[in-house]
């Protein structure tokens, strides 16, 4: 029986009918198969005999095309088809040293190491749609970091390592929703009761420091509603540990760095706090000494290039003074963006969410803070009053041999990889981001339960999280010394043109829009790359053809 011919080429048609052979399967029915018609015929001929004599079908099969192949080179070409786009591994292009074998841990550990963060991304996607892809998951350990309130810590001989992370989220203005997916952990916080972690950014040095003592209270707070002297009360009880948003932190830092700026004062704050000092003392001629217990700061906030032009450029003193070695930044390609509008309605915050922030909250130990008003001798009120805090809580986490000699290695290799970069710009950052990974791994080891030990596959993830930074910090170097949108677009065409060359040389002649994005330049968009490969056609560079299976068109190589 003959049956009609699907939509498929008959070379097609021709392997997958001799491949069901092979296997022992003979098709209910065949299509007319044209120049294959000889050769299937003699296979089904061989298939039936040994099917009749009982025999073993798939090894018979095997015999058969192995002496076809030796005196028929077309029959080996169709059973042995040249590679596809999603058979050949492209080189990676890049300019970020890649990590030694030994240093590279299994995907799969990193899998299911935090589904809690898992969820948020989830929903940070939702809530925030155009925002870079990046910024998801590490907005989400900005939010961990907050919780922990330097209240979880991994000892490490004299020192001790705690969960405060500084993270810079960096693109171009308007295009990455660097404010929306920021403010999406602040939503979490606030549904789980633990917004009063979270300290107002717009204030000066003094100011902040001043709240983070914690000692002074209104004047004016005897009059307030119950329900604001009980979210006071929460500040003051925790005023040392708080997590703090910019919105422009950009903007802020290039105020911070202007002769005579009120704000010059929050560079050396940030470093100091970065380390997590036991007492940060305050001496100013304007104020006595307010000694801070136990601080601790997480930092969130949104630059643009155009910020960073001048502070972040090749050479600039933040890079060799320590100062931007204490951030993350997770920095969108300008070809990134997505255009995905915010639908109507309201998005529920998962409960899976809130209740492990909030049983974690309580967990680690939430110090009681009593405010009692002074009274005179003669029983008269003064308008001052008596704080009585409870001493912060502090748990130690443990960490596993395997998950301890991992980061070793990891932190090995970052440091020899810093003497291979012709300038010192990358030096405190790669330094740095060990410690900022085993940062994340306390959190992970901490929120999840498990015995508050840093295993394996925490330190898994932290690595990925840390790679995935490491891959940002070169994205902005860049970007910042970027000279302008025509060396950009020159970079793509050029790698482009790399790609195509390396798919024509294994034998794959031709790529569409789609493949190319889906398959090697993901963080570019669809219009952009169109936009550039119709640019590169009309220049000559390449041809473009429209057929049946691409009907948007497929781009080749110019001979």
């Amino acid at each position: 029986m003959v049956a009609t011919l699907p939509k498929q080429s008959i070379d097609e048609l021709a392997r997958d009918y001799i491949n069901s052979l092979a296997r022992g399967v003979m098709p209910t029915s065949r299509p007319d198969l044209e120049q294959w018609e000889n050769i299937i015929a003699s296979l089904e001929i061989a298939f039936l005999k040994v099917e009749r004599a009982g025999g073993d079908i798939p090894a018979a099969m095997h015999n058969v095309l192995a002496t076809l192949y030796k005196t028929n080179p077309d029959l080996c070409d169709l059973m042995q088809p040249g590679p596809t786009i999603e058979d050949i591994e492209m080189p990676e292009e890049s300019d970020i040293p890649p990590l030694p074998v030994q240093c590279q841990l299994d995907s799969s550990l990193a899998r299911d190491a935090f589904p809690i963060l898992d969820t948020y991304v989830e929903f940070s996607r939702k809530a925030s749609p155009e925002g870079y892809d990046d910024f998801h998951p590490m907005v989400g350990m900005w939010m961990f970091s907050v919780v922990a309130a330097r209240r979880v810590y991994l000892p490490m001989q004299l020192d001790r390592f705690y969960g405060n992370l500084m993270i810079g989220l960096f693109g171009k203005s308007s295009l990455f929703a660097k404010s929306l997916t920021a403010k999406t952990a602040k939503h979490v916080l606030n549904a789980a009761g633990l917004g009063h972690l979270v300290s107002l950014s717009r204030t000066s040095p003094s100011k902040l420091l001043s709240n983070m003592a914690g000692s002074r209270i209104p004047t004016d707070y005897e009059d307030w509603p119950a329900e604001k002297q009980e979210y006071f009360r929460k500040c003051l009880a925790m005023s040392a540990q708080k997590g703090l948003f910019f919105d422009e932190l950009g903007k802020f830092i290039q105020a911070m760095l202007r002769k005579g700026s009120t704000t010059s004062d929050f560079a050396d704050i940030f470093l100091e706090l970065d380390g997590c000092p036991d007492v940060f003392g305050q001496d100013t001629q304007a104020r006595n000494s307010e000694p801070i217990q136990k601080p601790y700061l997480a930092l969130l906030g949104a630059m643009t290039p155009a910020n960073l032009k001048e502070n972040a450029s090749a050479g600039a003193d933040f890079w060799t003074d320590g100062f931007w070695g204490r951030f993350s930044f997770v920095a969108a390609p300008p070809g990134a963006y997505k255009d995905e509008a915010l639908e109507p309605g309201d998005l529920p915050i998962p409960e899976e969410l809130i209740q492990p922030l909030r049983d974690w909250h309580r967990r680690l130990g939430v110090p009681l803070c009593d405010i009692t008003e002074i009274i005179d001798e003669n029983n008269k009120k003064t308008g001052r009053y008596l704080i009585e805090r409870q001493e912060l809580p502090e748990t130690a986490c443990a960490i596993d041999h395997e998950a301890y000699q991992a980061w070793k290695r990891y932190r090995s290799a970052l440091k020899k990889m810093i003497a291979s970069f012709p300038h010192e710009d990358f030096a405190s950052n790669y330094a740095r981001l060990p410690e900022t990974a085993l940062r994340m791994a306390i959190l992970m080891a901490s929120l999840s339960g498990e015995n508050n030990r840093i295993t394996l596959k925490h330190w898994a993830k932290a690595q990925e999280l840390a790679e995935l930074l490491r891959k940002n910090l070169h994205e902005l170097y860049r970007q910042v010394n970027c000279n302008d949108y025509q060396s950009e677009t020159t970079k793509l065409e050029e790698s482009i043109l790399t790609k195509m060359h390396i798919l024509k040389d294994k034998g794959v002649d031709g790529i569409t829009v789609a493949q190319l994005k889906s398959r090697y330049l993901k963080n570019t968009s669809i219009k952009m790359l169109t936009d550039l490969m119709e640019s590169m056609t009309k220049a000559g560079i390449l041809k473009k053809d429209t057929t049946a299976h691409a009907t948007k068109g497929k781009y080749f190589l110019l001979d």
